[in-house]
């Protein structure tokens, strides 16, 4: 059987205000049964799932400048006020050949693409 990816785990400054956003904003819901508040939420998307926890102390490494968390969605538009009233700023509009997206980073500096496929 091949290996699916499951989860990405990413060390946040707050789980609960990064839990907010991502629930707010992308729609990911909270699996409170692996979720161990309020250090470490485990939130569920039908693609991959994604945790966020508080940094061990001494070993909390900074956000990558270079990974990138993308979501598909088809509504650019929602999506935009829907981060507007998290907060989040400096999300920029993209048109690519293959379809249109925004980009930006959450609270913790993680970039984040959100794109919408053209349809062919």
């Amino acid at each position: 059987m091949p290996a699916k990816l499951a989860t990405i785990n990413l060390e946040v400054a707050d789980p609960e205000r990064s839990k907010r956003f991502y629930v707010d904003a992308f729609g990911m819901t909270e699996n409170v049964r692996r979720s161990h508040a309020p250090g470490f939420v485990y939130l569920e998307s039908s693609g991959a799932h994604l945790t966020l926890a508080a940094p061990q102390a001494g070993t909390a490494a900074a956000p990558s400048a270079t990974m990138e968390l993308g979501f598909e969605i088809d509504d650019l538009d929602g999506l935009r006020e829907r981060l507007a009233a998290c907060g989040a700023t400096g999300f920029a509009a993209q048109s690519m050949g293959w379809g249109e997206a925004i980009e930006g980073r959450d609270f913790d500096g993680y970039r984040i693409v959100a794109y919408r496929l053209r349809e062919r």
